[in-house]
């Protein structure tokens, strides 16, 4: 199947597999939006050079819906290097998938854990430090890589300045901010951009069946990412009125407010980060309608009446201040700043905006 099952970014994607086949750098750095495909583009990309049946763009698995994927790593099954999934693909990209590859390194924080563990990175130099063994080179992946704390970064820096020869080695990230400038210097930086809304619509069509309708107004409030899009079409309900409603009543809001609002909404880095892109989705919207006279997307009409009358209670110039505090938030959140912090201040921005101050 190759890289025409993956969504978006085509070009991007092509340049870097062809880069890779002829003369790959030794370090890469996947930089973009949560949940938009970077880390299976860079499991891809260890799947065309790992794959000993058609190595290059053309290798045989199909990353984005392998049966072999649903199998934990760490579990027997995956230990031995064996699935009960059914997979016609190469015993090279069944262990890839399956995480146990011997020229195949991944590492990703754990979901019980905040951070990417010093452990974890000192395992996975010491396995960087072995030759290949099957093939001519080693992929060694790090996802979540702006998780990793001071003393892993440090403990990898060496590292990526020096990488054992035969070894390309990806980090995948949300925020480069997040890695000290030494160690991006030594790598080669590749930003990816969110999923247009049209290739979400024709996704969600194409593989959930859904109608082009209900497609049209899922794909926007999934925000570029398709994970996104298959959790609101499996029934997940974004927080848009609640969101609303606390807004609504932003403009008498007082500390404690703010603080039981940030705990509801921001309470860890990834629902802050969702929540702030939501709700700066809803005031985008809300510009739009008052200064193009567009039509709102809206999930159902309850949500499109509140966004309404919201926007008819204020001018353009509060929302786009609004609008400017919440992507200033986000991008807070995306330097690891505290995401509850981040939540109190930009309730306490939003109440002092709407109230003309």
């Amino acid at each position: 199947m190759s890289f025409r099952g993956i969504v978006g970014n085509k070009e991007l994607i092509e340049a870097l597999a062809a880069e890779l086949a002829q003369r790959p750098y030794h370090a890469y750095l996947l930089i973009g939006p949560p949940s938009i495909g970077k880390g299976l583009v860079a499991q891809a990309l260890a799947h065309s050079i790992l794959c000993e049946r058609s190595p290059g763009v053309n290798f045989c698995c199909s990353p984005e819906r392998c049966p072999v994927r649903d199998v934990a790593v760490g579990s027997a099954d995956a230990r031995a290097g064996t699935s009960p999934a059914r997979c016609d693909c190469c015993a090279a990209c069944v262990q890839i998938a399956a995480g146990v590859h011997p020229d195949f390194i991944y590492v990703a924080r754990s979901p019980k854990r905040t951070e990417v563990l010093i452990e974890q990175v000192r395992d996975f130099i010491e396995r960087l430090g072995v030759r290949p063994s099957r093939g001519t080179r080693r992929i060694a992946i790090i996802d979540d890589a702006e998780t990793l704390n001071i003393p892993a970064q440090n403990a990898l820096l060496k590292t990526i300045e020096e990488p054992p020869i035969h070894t390309v080695i990806f980090l995948v990230t949300r925020s480069e901010r997040a890695l000290p400038d030494t160690m991006r210097s030594r790598m080669r930086p590749i930003r990816f951009g969110p999923l247009p809304a049209a290739e979400i619509e024709a996704v969600l069509m194409a593989r959930m069946g859904m109608p082009r309708e209900q497609a049209a107004a899922f794909a926007p409030l999934a925000r570029g990412s398709l994970a996104r899009a298959f959790a609101l079409a499996a029934g997940a309900e974004p927080p848009m009125t609640d969101l609303l409603k606390a807004l609504t009543g932003a403009r008498a809001i007082d500390f404690a407010e703010a603080h039981a609002l940030a705990q509801q909404f921001f309470a860890t880095r990834d629902e802050a980060a969702g929540n702030f892109e939501l709700i700066a989705r809803i005031l985008e919207e809300m510009l739009c309608c008052k200064l193009l006279q567009a039509e709102l997307h809206a999930p159902s009409p309850e949500v499109a009446r509140m966004m309404t009358q919201f926007a008819q209670t204020i001018d353009t110039a509060t929302l786009a201040v609004l609008l400017e505090r919440v992507l200033d938030a986000h991008a807070a959140v995306d330097a690891m700043a505290n995401p509850r912090l981040q939540g109190e201040n930009w309730w306490m921005a939003a109440g002092a905006a709407l109230r003309g101050r």
